[in-house]
């Protein structure tokens, strides 16, 4: 069975953030699957693990700060750790068909389900990678998936939700 994972749900599984242990949960019940990592994927989790610093770093005590480093570091080690051990596997897909493919979905769905543009590119990489499941902490996400025939196979945990938005958003 190929699975995609959106970033929102690859950080969950890197940090400890609301929504870490819903996350792992559903990743361990599906047996653990390889999960695609493309180079989208890893200027994205590298961005959110560094921009979460960012802002811990501007709301957190300065004592903190120490923590909030080992923290970022502890979250970097992990991905190459699941990518040394091909949990998530390294490949490289163009591009320019899957904008194409993803620009149509957005034309067709986000009047109604409100998803952003990367939402879409990235739905549009699950199906053309042959992804029979998807994996998303985003709500929106998810539901575009659903609309294209994917299996949403992780439902928003409500503990992800702040302020009314889900944390991938911030």
């Amino acid at each position: 069975m190929k699975v995609y994972a959106d970033t929102s749900f690859l950080v969950q599984l890197l940090t400890q953030e609301p929504g870490t242990k819903g996350a792992v949960a559903d990743y361990r019940r599906l047996g653990r699957p390889r999960l695609f990592l493309l180079p989208l994927h890893h200027l994205e989790i590298t961005n959110a693990i560094h921009q979460r610093v960012f802002r811990q770093r501007h709301t957190l005590p300065s004592w903190e700060h120490s923590a909030i480093k080992r923290e970022r570091d502890t979250s970097l080690a992990l991905l190459e750790k699941y990518i040394a051990r091909r949990a998530f596997i390294e490949i490289s897909h163009d591009l320019e068909t899957a904008f194409e493919l993803a620009r149509r979905l957005s034309a067709k769905y986000a009047d109604r389900l409100g998803c952003r543009g990367i939402d879409a590119l990235h739905v549009a990489l699950a199906i053309e990678l042959d992804c029979k499941v998807f994996l998303t902490a985003d709500r929106s996400q998810g539901a575009l998936a659903r609309e294209e025939g994917l299996t949403d196979a992780i439902s928003v945990h409500e503990s992800f939700e702040v302020n009314g938005t889900n944390g991938a958003r911030q």
